[in-house]
């Protein structure tokens, strides 16, 4: 299931940019390392995008809760985006958009995760 930022009230989407950003280390994975050299993506874009970047959706469609972060820089602008795991700080994958993409067309529909993003949080910390 899936959470989008529009659908967070401002305290889950603070918790959750914080929480991202005192991940301490990051792991990139194989299918990330494969997307990084097919996109070209540079790592020094990923750590800009955990350290500068906004948390656009959760999710746990995988089975375990993942974020989507995205930096836009530049000119004309570049969106740089990642999904990390937030449980092991795994980069799980990265692509480029648009900067200015707005996301006009997105389909709220299949944003339907009912969770509170600062409770979910919470019990990832308290399992670690």
């Amino acid at each position: 299931m899936r959470k989008h930022v529009k659908q967070m009230k401002a305290a889950e989407a603070a918790a959750l940019n914080a929480f991202i950003k005192q991940i301490a280390q990051h792991v990139v994975s194989t299918h990330a390392a494969e997307r990084m050299a097919q996109k070209d993506v540079s790592a020094r874009e990923i750590e800009n995008c955990l350290k500068y970047g906004e948390a656009v959706e959760v999710h746990n469609d995988a089975g375990t809760p993942r974020a989507v972060v995205r930096f836009a820089y530049g000119k004309p602008k570049v969106a740089v985006c990642v999904v990390v795991e937030l449980v092991t700080g795994n980069i799980i994958t990265t692509w480029k958009n648009a900067g200015c993409d707005n996301h006009k067309t997105l389909n709220l529909f299949a944003y339907q995760w009912p969770v509170n993003v600062v409770t979910l949080l919470a019990g990832l910390v308290a399992a670690a």
